[in-house]
């Protein structure tokens, strides 16, 4: 699975409890600054079946079972 960096950074900030947006960004590096840029990587990220979006809740994220095992292995690669 090829990632952008932005996904790639999106998917280390992101937990399995509900995130919006806005906590998300705060996480991410600073060079991130388009807000639309997240919302597409995030949408794309739920498309890839790795964040789900809150079905109750509009505009609220979290890791799957497979976002976190991608994010696990992304962690050991990096270190």
């Amino acid at each position: 699975m090829n990632l952008t960096p932005l996904q790639q950074s999106l998917l280390l900030a992101l937990t399995t409890e509900w995130q919006a947006p806005a906590q998300i960004t705060g996480q991410l590096p600073k060079a991130i600054e388009d807000p639309s840029d997240v919302n597409q990587s995030l949408k794309d990220l739920v498309r890839e079946g790795l964040v789900q979006a809150n079905p109750v809740v509009f505009g609220l994220y979290r890791l799957t079972s497979l976002g976190t095992t991608i994010k696990t292995t992304e962690l050991r690669e990096n270190q």
